[in-house]
């Protein structure tokens, strides 16, 4: 018995006893994140991950510490990764050099089709789950081209955007840590990688976005657009206290703003105000300027005074420009003491989607002026400008903007700005036979399409085919695109001209119009 009592003991000395550990709770090391770095990127090329999705697994994976985490990151995935498998020396480099991180072994040639994003005098923006190809086209003219990369499917693992940029601006936004080349030169413009700022560790393995800024007078920015979160709220609390502290400075300076304006009405009102300028000379066969038109309105709109002539005096003058540079309706009061408040648009009461532009025109103002004179041509114009706002607003149209003796209306309904366009004219050949001495004859074109709002006015192309049409249109004609015939001819209560097709000003090939029959 003592015999066998000796062996068991012998047998439990040379046992090692050892803690049962479970497979997801082994500690992991660099090879294994490198292993799942190396997947996600290879699933981003593919097209299952976009940059921002990558940017935000590639973070969770340099935090994991177990096999549990890795699994949690790769879950949703194909699972061709062993994270127990260390990492191939050869092949891909994982290393960051010159900010472009592992792509210098790729291929810097990208290869496929091409995306292009233009804006001419409006904005364009690509964003949200979209196909990046290899080469992106960003031009703007008068515009803004936004090129979001953040939840963008990149197909290369280099993708060249070439960003044009005159008199207007290139953007370009990737997530934190994808790596980011630009180059080239705006002429006097300028371009700016503000990816720079960011302190997050560029990312191995992410595809590289090689930005080419060219253009006049533009700008072409890279930048990133970090989410806030409760993780992030420490790093950013100086400056959710500078955005607080602007914010209270800029509420100070509108409330300055308002006081300089208030005071500046009380002293206008006690000036009289000064003589009209004599109209410009009419030359036979031109007709007036936009910008004649617009500076003679700017003073027929004041009534004449018979109080004695001098300089004019713009009190604005007095006060600095940071008070009286931004122009709301509220302070641009205009005749008959109304405010501009009730006839300036602005972008809240502007309707939206798609809009019917009406423009109006007088024929012969400038000779009608120099012809009456100063005070009978202020009469005129403000009959005029009377029966067109009370015809607007009965057709439930908003006055955009009165540039001299014309007027830019944008309606909801294309019937409605129709039938608004046939009561100007009926109420412009009323006035003209009471008056005989006093014709006034007006060019109206109307189109429908979609515009571009911005501080109560509207701009695009749609506007500017509007204004042509109106140019357009004979003494007294109503005239209507194509496509503002199209969409109101059903109804049966308007009557059209035959289509004809017309060559206008600025546009590559004649555009179909049709003349409403009123009289």
């Amino acid at each position: 018995m003592s015999g066998e009592l000796e062996r068991v003991l012998r047998f439990a000395r040379g046992c090692k006893l050892s803690a049962v550990v479970e497979s997801g709770d082994v500690r992991i090391g660099d090879g294994d994140r490198q292993a799942v770095i190396d997947a996600l990127s290879r699933h981003t090329g593919e097209g299952r991950l976009t940059l921002d999705e990558f940017a935000d697994l590639a973070g969770r994976v340099y935090a994991a510490r177990t096999r549990r985490d890795l699994d949690a990151v790769m879950a949703g995935l194909p699972d061709d990764v062993d994270i127990r498998r260390p990492p191939a020396t050869g092949g891909v480099a994982t290393g960051v050099a010159g900010g472009a991180g592992s792509v210098a072994a790729r291929d810097p040639t990208p290869s496929g089709p091409r995306r292009r994003f233009v804006a001419i005098m409006c904005g364009t923006k690509a964003r949200g789950r979209w196909r990046a190809p290899g080469r992106i086209t960003a031009f703007a003219f008068w515009g803004h081209v936004k090129v979001d990369l953040r939840q963008a499917v990149i197909d290369e693992p280099v993708v060249e955007v070439a960003a044009w940029a005159i008199m207007g601006s290139v953007e370009v936004v990737v997530p934190d840590g994808i790596p980011v080349d630009l180059d080239g030169m705006v002429l006097m413009g300028g371009s700016a990688d503000r990816t720079r700022r960011s302190q997050a560790t560029p990312l191995p393995n992410a595809p590289l976005i090689r930005v080419h800024a060219r253009g006049l007078w533009g700008g072409v920015t890279a930048r990133t657009s970090r989410r806030r979160s409760r993780s992030f709220g420490h790093k950013h609390e100086h400056r959710r206290k500078h955005d607080l502290l602007s914010g209270n400075l800029d509420d100070h300076i509108d409330d300055l703003r308002n006081s300089a304006r208030e005071a500046l009405r009380s002293l206008h009102a006690s000036l009289p105000p000064p003589p009209p300028p004599p109209p410009m000379p009419f030359a036979p066969g031109r007709r007036s300027s936009r910008a004649e038109r617009s500076d003679r309105d700017r003073w027929s709109q004041r009534p004449p005074s018979p109080g004695p002539t001098g300089a004019p005096v713009d009190l604005r003058d007095l006060l600095p420009r940071f008070l009286t540079e931004q122009r709301t309706p509220a302070s641009d009061e205009r005749a008959n003491g109304q405010a501009a408040s009730g006839r300036a648009a602005d972008d809240s009461r502007l309707p939206r989607g798609t809009l019917t532009i009406l423009v109006t025109d007088m024929v012969g103002s400038t000779a009608l002026a120099e012809q009456l004179g100063d005070r009978k041509w202020w009469e005129i114009l403000q009959a005029h400008n009377a029966f067109v706002r009370a015809q607007v607003e009965r057709r439930g149209g908003i006055e955009v903007k009165a540039q001299g003796d014309g007027f830019l209306v944008v309606f909801a309904s294309a019937r409605q700005a129709i039938l608004a366009a046939v009561d100007i004219q009926q109420a412009a050949a009323r006035h003209s036979a009471e008056n005989p001495s006093q014709r006034i004859e007006l060019r109206i074109g109307l189109h429908t399409g979609e515009t571009v709002e911005s501080d109560g006015d509207v701009f695009g192309q749609n506007v500017i085919l509007a204004v042509r049409i109106a140019d357009a249109a004979a003494p007294g004609d109503v005239l209507v695109s194509g496509l503002t015939h199209d969409l109101t001819a059903a109804a049966g209560d308007l009557r059209f001209s035959p289509g004809e097709e017309v060559p206008l000003k600025g546009f590559s090939v004649p555009w179909r119009v049709h003349r409403v029959a009123w009289a």
